[in-house]
């Protein structure tokens, strides 16, 4: 199976494809006359829409997932060989972009050079290739070491990963150049919520990583309010996001990425 299809068949078990593709079997059977099944369908889609968009529910996945690998407090990590940064963290200088942009995961970008600054790691491997579908774009490893760059990382200490297209191969790619670099003891840079997957993939595939999350999106929160059961847009974004982990951990360990 390659990169794209394991990507779009995840896609499409995520609430918004699978909300789109009741609704198109509720249209099929409406068509045939099962008008009661194409009632049920409708139902069950916008049943289902309201649950996923509920920001109660969807803090309750993120924080689920997030609170697996808990923060370190920045004086407490001890010194390791190298940081490894995983992209998915920006979007590339290609027109009308003059320089790369950050997305929601820039955090990533920032705490690896905060690390680096704090001198837990002497080495910052930025890693991330061109995407899938598009193997002749621009490799991410560029536009982080650009923007690790501006953070304050010299040029000497970064090694950029430029041919890997999912955590997988950021994992098996990184893990070359770091035993190049005699590199053992490496503290891992991904989103709190991706966490569980990329440290999991990175242990699999022999490096010796401890888990530095950034990018947490659930904070401690204060007393709920009815607000708090009305459908929003970023509480169903939170839902895709979890169960995309979700899904791609199984899909891993399915695929023998991740050991047991």
């Amino acid at each position: 199976m390659s990169i794209f299809v394991g990507k779009l068949l995840t896609r499409l078990l995520l609430p918004l494809p699978a909300a789109l593709a009741l609704l198109l079997l509720a249209l099929l059977l409406f068509a045939l006359g099962r008008r009661r099944a194409a009632v049920a369908c409708v139902v069950l889609t916008l049943a289902g829409l309201w649950i996923a968009s509920t920001p109660v529910l969807a803090e309750h996945l993120v924080a689920t997932l997030e609170g697996i690998h808990a923060p370190t407090p920045l004086a407490r990590l001890p010194r390791a060989d190298a940081i490894l940064l995983l992209g998915g963290a920006t979007k590339p200088a290609t027109p009308p972009r003059e320089f790369p942009e950050l997305v929601e995961a820039a955090d990533r970008v920032v705490y690896a050079a905060r690390l680096f600054r704090a001198g837990k790691a002497p080495l910052v491997v930025a890693s991330g290739g061109p995407l899938a579908w598009q193997p002749d774009g621009p490799a991410e490893a560029s536009s982080l070491a650009e923007l690790l760059g501006l953070l304050g990382v010299p040029e000497s200490a970064i090694v950029r990963e430029a041919m890997s297209g999912n955590t997988r191969e950021n994992c098996v790619e990184s893990k070359r150049l770091l035993d190049a670099r005699g590199a053992r003891d490496v503290l891992l840079v991904t989103s709190a919520i991706h966490m569980r997957r990329a440290l999991a993939t990175c242990r699999s595939a022999g490096l010796a990583v401890r888990a530095a999350p950034t990018d947490f999106w659930v904070a401690e929160l204060p007393a709920r309010s009815a607000l708090d059961w009305i459908p929003d847009a970023e509480a169903l974004l939170l839902t895709h996001l979890v169960l995309r982990e979700r899904v791609g951990f199984e899909v891993y360990r399915l695929r023998v990425w991740i050991e047991d």
